[in-house]
């Protein structure tokens, strides 16, 4: 896949900056094409290949973070293991716990 493009939306114009550090040590920099990590939801297979990839990614938790904590750039695909509407899940849980808090 190469080291994945990170873009940034910002006043209607694409930014893309550097991918961080840790996105030279990710797996799926190595394994793969790009549709790999961006399967169509409905390919089950595809999903699981990938996901089986990113559970033996030394940097998963790193990529899981990032696209928790940027999801414009990471709307699509599989990052940290997890598919888009996973993260979903797991950004609302994170803010109603927040709320309760």
């Amino acid at each position: 896949m190469g080291v994945p493009r990170f873009r940034a939306r910002r006043r209607g114009i694409d930014a893309a900056p550097a991918p961080p550090a840790w996105a030279a040590q990710a797996l799926c920099a190595r394994v793969g094409t790009p549709a790999d990590w961006h399967p169509d939801e409905s390919d089950q297979e595809a999903i699981e290949a990938a996901v089986s990839v990113c559970g033996r990614c030394p940097v998963r938790t790193d990529c899981l973070d990032f696209a928790l904590d940027h999801p414009p750039t990471s709307q699509v695909g599989i990052w940290g293991g997890l598919t888009a509407d996973e993260r979903i899940r797991v950004r609302r849980r994170r803010m109603r716990a927040t709320r309760a808090a």
